[in-house]
């Protein structure tokens, strides 16, 4: 395992865990919008019935429900070099990271009521810190690609 690799990882897991506690002390989760995706899978693609669909479903909204501490595990999974792992538990601990941080700025825009302060928040910095955890975090390369670059 490269040096590089272990540090971006090490750096990860601390933004992570600083990001999960921002969002644990602002009560932030991800759990409003998967509960919406939840919706609009059941009412609009006609699967409410499909009992595996619903508990896949039910299992996303519970991991997103946790908000930081999701967030926290998912760093420590990095940490741990389950990049993938910790980066997908990071991303449904937060709501879809950007997207639903994009979507939130742009409700606050159209509804009239975003101001500078409210993108100063714990739970929006939480956020922030969360996308810049899963961009950190690299997966360790494969032992065919560093035998490539030994002999390089």
């Amino acid at each position: 395992m490269k040096k590089n690799t272990i540090t971006r990882n090490k750096i990860s897991m601390g933004v992570a865990f600083v990001s999960g506690l921002f969002l644990l002390i602002d009560g932030v989760s991800g759990f409003a919008t998967w509960d919406a995706i939840r919706s609009f899978v059941s009412t609009h693609l006609n699967l409410a019935d499909n009992e595996i669909v619903q508990l896949i479903l039910a299992i996303l909204i519970f991991i997103a429900a946790l908000g930081g501490i999701a967030v926290i595990a998912g760093g420590l999974l990095i940490g741990n070099n389950k990049v993938k792992s910790g980066k997908l538990i990071i991303l449904l601990g937060t709501g879809l990271g950007i997207i639903g941080f994009i979507f939130s700025i742009i409700v606050g825009i159209y509804e009239g009521n975003i101001t500078y302060n409210s993108l100063l928040t714990f739970g929006a910095i939480g956020i922030i810190l969360s996308i810049a955890a899963r961009t950190i975090a690299v997966k360790e390369p494969k032992k065919q690609e560093e035998k490539k670059e030994k002999k390089s």
